[in-house]
């Protein structure tokens, strides 16, 4: 899944010279956290140029009585005062596990998405979250299995022929931990029957964590 899949087309942007006021006002009637901040062009044709961005947070730091309010900015003041200047962006073509990655080590609620210097989007942490549950496949019915395979290749394709071998289909697999000599893998298998799946796998000799093994003892 890549970025193009997930980020709002419809992007609302501001001018550096808006009021910080006005877009605490935009933020609160569209409901929007992050606002990119474009400036015209001198040269005629030319995509607006991004010269920064503005959260939420940022917004209501200002006048409030906090160690991280920023010093002798104002309401009235411009949001050129306030805005981030050096913006993280993102390319409709970049996969969405690089770009929550990114997120995450710089700490950041959104990303600017530019094609040749153009803004033809936005993606944010919900966008990915949503994401996530997308490619979990939690919106189908299925059950949860949580094995652990050797870290060899060839694991993971025996361990899913088992799966076949029950005439189950499996909607989605996520790896949650590895190591050198083991895999943890996560499948949601369109069966109701997990139990039965997954006593079915560990006769097989697979290591299954979840669910619970109904016969063990306390």
């Amino acid at each position: 899944m890549l970025v193009s899949d997930v980020m709002t087309r419809q992007v609302v942007a501001i001018g550096p010279d808006t009021p910080i006021r006005d877009v605490q006002a935009l933020m609160e009637q569209r409901n929007i956290r992050h606002f990119p901040i474009l400036e015209s062009r001198a040269a005629p044709g030319q995509p607006d140029a991004l010269v920064g961005i503005v959260s939420d947070r940022d917004v209501r730091l200002v006048g409030a009585d906090h160690p991280r309010a920023p010093k002798g900015v104002r309401a009235a003041d411009a949001v050129s005062k306030l805005m981030v200047r050096q913006v993280v962006t993102a390319h409709p073509g970049d996969p969405i596990e690089e770009t929550a990655k990114t997120m995450r080590t710089r700490k950041i609620g959104a990303m600017p998405v530019m094609d040749e210097g153009r803004l033809v989007g936005i993606v944010t942490a919900t966008d990915l979250l949503d994401a996530l549950v997308t490619m979990s496949g939690v919106r189908q019915a299925a059950s949860r299995l949580e094995v652990e395979v050797p870290n060899r290749p060839g694991a993971l394709a025996e361990l899913l022929g088992l799966v076949a071998d029950r005439r189950v289909n499996v909607v989605s697999v996520l790896t949650t931990r590895g190591d050198d000599e083991t895999v943890t893998f996560v499948l949601r298998v369109a069966t109701a029957d997990g139990h039965g799946l997954a006593r079915y796998l560990r006769e097989a000799g697979v290591n299954v964590s979840w669910p619970p093994d109904k016969r063990a003892g306390p």
